[in-house]
């Protein structure tokens, strides 16, 4: 059933910055990765808009992003 529009706030996922220095350098590119491409999906939902070029909260959230 469908419930309404999906945002990134739905599928992002955040680290405190207590865990994000507990994560090896490859799991923090890997969530990176991650990060983007669900970004870019969930931008493709939105038809007719552009999708602005950053990740809304991502860089406040995470300590080296």
């Amino acid at each position: 059933v469908f419930q309404g529009a999906v945002t990134f706030e739905d599928v992002a996922v955040y680290f405190s910055p207590e865990e994000w220095v507990e994560l090896a350098a490859w799991q923090r590119e890997l969530y990176q990765e991650v990060m983007m491409d669900n970004y870019d999906l969930v931008a493709s939902l939105e038809r007719g808009c552009s999708a602005p070029a950053a990740l809304p909260g991502l860089a406040e959230s995470v300590p080296g992003v």
